[in-house]
C-alpha cells in the first residue's frame, strides 16, 4: 500500500490507524547478519557512512564517544572502535547475539524509551532506522539531546515515495523521504543540518520498474536480501561505489536513499 503523500506514512491494511510495528519481518531479522556481511547494498552503504563520519569528525586526537542506534550485532563497530568508545541500542533482540563480545555494550530497547544518556556524544549513527519509527520527531529530538557541542549524527533513510512498494511494508517502514521532507524533520527536531544528499541514484529506475512490473511477496523479499551470484554482487557493488563517489561531488537530483549529517543547534 502506498503511503499517504501528505504524511509519508503507510495506512493500516484494515483501514485503521497507521500500523505501529517498527521491527523488520522475522525472516529478515534472522538473516540480517549474513546480509550485512555479503550484500552489495550494505557493503557500499558502509563505505558511504564511514566517508561522512571521517569528513565531519570534530574530536581530533582524543577518543570519541559514539552511539549506534539500531546497531544490530554491532556490525559497523570494527571500523569505529579504533577511534571511538562505542555503545549501541537495538530494539530487536533477534539481531543481537547473546554470545557477542559486544553484547554488554548493546541496550536492547526502544530508542525513544531507552535509558537516559548524557548529552556528550561525539557521534550518533541512525542508519536506515528512522523510517521504522512511527514518531520520527521524538526519535530525532532524542538524537539532538544526545549530541555534545561538537557532536555529529549521521542519518540514512530510504528515499522517494514514488519507490514505495510492498518491500517497504515487509521491512516495517512507515515512510520514505525526499531531501526536503528529511531536512524539515531534522530541523523541526532542533538539529542543524550540515549536509543532506541523495545517493544510490543508479538504483532509482530499476526499483521504479520493479514496482510497476512485479508484485512483491515473501519470495521477492528473500531474493532482495540474499546476495546475488558473486559476479553480479561485485558489479552492483562497483556501480554503487562509483555512484557514491559521484554523488558526493555532484549532488544528485534523486536517489533511492538519502544521507544527512547534523549537529545540535548552539
Amino acid at each position: 500500500m502506498t503511503p499517504d503523500p501528505a504524511t509519508g506514512k503507510r495506512p493500516d491494511p484494515q483501514g485503521g490507524p497507521t500500523a505501529d510495528t517498527t521491527l523488520m519481518d522475522a525472516t529478515y531479522s534472522g538473516v540480517y547478519g549474513e546480509i550485512y556481511r555479503t550484500h552489495w547494498w550494505w557493503r557500499a552503504r558502509e563505505h558511504q557512512v564511514l566517508h561522512y563520519v571521517a569528513k565531519h569528525a570534530r574530536w581530533g586526537t582524543r577518543r570519541a564517544k559514539a552511539l549506534d542506534v539500531g546497531c544490530g550485532d554491532g556490525f559497523i563497530w570494527r571500523h569505529l572502535e579504533p577511534f571511538a568508545d562505542v555503545e549501541g541500542i537495538e530494539p530487536d533482540r533477534v539481531l543481537v547475539s547473546p554470545h557477542s563480545p559486544r553484547r554488554d555494550r548493546i541496550e536492547v530497547a526502544d530508542f525513544v524509551q531507552g535509558r537516559p544518556r548524557d548529552a556528550d556524544h561525539d557521534l550518533v549513527l541512525l542508519l536506515d532506522v528512522l523510517e521504522h519509527i512511527e514518531d520520527q520527531g521524538a526519535a530525532l529530538r532524542r538524537v539532538a539531546a544526545l549530541l555534545g557541542p561538537d557532536g555529529r549524527a549521521v542519518v540514512t533513510v530510504p528515499a522517494l515515495t514514488a519507490l514505495w512498494s510492498e518491500f517497504d511494508e515487509l521491512s516495517g517502514h512507515f515512510r520514505r523521504y525526499t531531501r526536503a521532507s528529511l531536512r524539515a524533520a531534522l530541523e523541526g527536531a532542533g538539529l542543524r543540518v550540515l549536509e543532506v544528499r541523495y545517493y544510490y541514484a543508479w538504483t532509482v529506475l530499476p526499483l521504479f520498474l520493479r514496482r510497476l512490473l512485479f508484485k512483491a511477496d515473501a519470495s521477492e523479499h528473500s531474493h532482495f536480501v540474499k546476495a546475488p551470484a558473486r559476479p553480479v554482487n561485485q558489479l552492483m557493488y562497483g556501480l554503487s561505489r562509483l555512484d557514491h563517489w559521484l554523488t558526493r561531488r555532484l549532488p544528485a537530483p534523486a536517489g533511492s536513499s538519502l544521507i544527512a549529517v547534523v549537529a545540535a543547534k548552539p
